[in-house]
Formats: structure tokens, C-alpha cells, sequence
């Protein structure tokens, strides 16, 4: 099966500072915003010009800005996020558990 795709054109003037203007219908296309980020790739002699993804937070970037909910641990909000109570209790208590990691101790490393 042949992807056909469709290819605009659009010219635009580089300043005497080497800037450019995206043109409006390339920024809507791509669903860029004001601060985003791009890549300029130079391939031979084009330019293929991406958006840039952004970027993932580490786990360590992440400690602290999860809020459980009053008396429930960290360990206890995303498991009840992410698994059925079924799930859970052999998640947290079954074989092969040997301790909870709690964000405190991941903080102090």
C-alpha cells in the first residue's frame, strides 16, 4: 500500500538576525505554541525542521509532586491509580514482596 501525502510550499524571508516566521498554516498543522521548541536537521542541502518532544521528568524529578490523599502513602495513591483493589492487595502483599520503597528514602539517596 502507497502513502500518498500531500506537500505544501511556503517561502519565507530569513531577517539579518537569521530569523525566520513559521507560517500559520505550518504552526497550526504541527499544533505549535508560542515557546515551543524545533529542531533544525540539516540532510545534504535541506533543512527538515521538527518539533521537539518534550521532554520526560525523571523519577526523581517527579518526587514531590505527587499529593496522596489524607493517611495514604505514596506506594498506596498509585497503586489505587493504576490497579483494581484485587490487583493491589497481591501487588503490595503478595509473593515475592520484600519491602515498600517510600518516597522519603528515595529523597535521601
Amino acid at each position: 500500500m502507497t502513502s500518498h501525502t500531500t506537500e505544501r510550499v511556503f517561502v519565507v524571508t530569513v531577517s539579518s538576525r537569521g530569523q525566520v516566521t513559521v507560517p500559520k498554516a505550518v504552526r497550526d498543522a504541527l499544533g505549535l505554541e508560542t515557546g515551543r521548541k524545533l529542531t533544525f536537521i540539516l540532510r545534504g542541502g535541506e533543512v527538515l525542521l521538527r518539533p521537539e518532544r518534550p521532554r520526560r521528568r525523571s523519577l526523581m524529578d517527579a518526587i514531590g509532586t505527587l499529593t496522596p490523599p489524607e493517611g495514604m502513602t505514596a506506594e498506596e495513591y498509585v497503586s489505587e491509580m493504576r490497579h483494581a483493589p484485587g490487583e493491589r492487595d497481591i501487588l503490595q502483599n503478595g509473593p515475592g514482596v520484600k519491602s515498600v520503597t517510600r518516597l522519603s528514602d528515595l529523597r535521601n539517596r
